[in-house]
């Protein structure tokens, strides 16, 4: 749905170590690129080593035969394919960055952001919750194309994490959640 402009905000929650980042972060984007070859993803996660991690795997993912046969349409420039920005031959940038970098210059028809906070203990940081807060007001929202999408993928840590800020104070913008527990609810 967000692919197809159906869905232009989405978040999806899930606990720790139940491949949502294998999903969202690894899988959906070079899926992505491939439908939309010539349009720009700013991919963002906590830390920059850990969204250098997932530009690796997006771009060995979109260099792979298996893709290049499913996608014929879609690929890499020769001259830009380093881990956290490459770009394709048909004009489309896949870019990475941990949380709170600076991304002047950049835009984004897809923003990901995956696991902006690191764990519980920064979860509870009032100080950290602001930083990511302030973060996405005045540099990542920023980055957004006309029409674009966001998708955030996260971890619950504290009912005042981006997600619940979002959720709270941007509800105007259509926010629609996908909420995968650990363990079913009973009804």
């Amino acid at each position: 749905r967000v692919s197809r402009g159906e869905c232009d905000r989405l978040m999806i929650f899930m606990p720790p170590r139940h491949g949502k980042s294998m999903l969202a972060s690894e899988f959906f984007p070079a899926w992505w690129l491939a439908q939309h070859p010539d349009r720009q993803i700013i991919a963002a996660t906590y830390a920059q080593d850990l969204a250098d991690d997932f530009g690796r795997k997006v771009r060995n993912l979109c260099r792979s035969p298996q893709h290049k046969g499913m996608f014929p349409g879609m690929s890499l420039s020769e001259d830009s394919q380093a881990a956290s920005r490459f770009h394709t031959t048909q004009g489309g940038v896949y870019h990475s960055v941990g949380a709170g970098a600076a991304i002047t210059g950049r835009g984004a028809h897809l923003l990901l952001i995956d696991d902006p906070i690191k764990g519980r203990e920064e979860a509870e940081s009032e100080t950290m919750r602001r930083r990511l807060k302030d973060w996405y007001t005045s540099v990542a929202r920023t980055r957004l194309m006309p029409g674009g999408a966001i998708v955030v993928i996260q971890t619950r840590w504290h009912e005042d994490d981006l997600a619940g800020w979002l959720l709270r104070e941007h509800s105007h913008e259509g926010w629609e959640t996908l909420n995968l527990p650990a363990l079913a609810e009973p009804n």
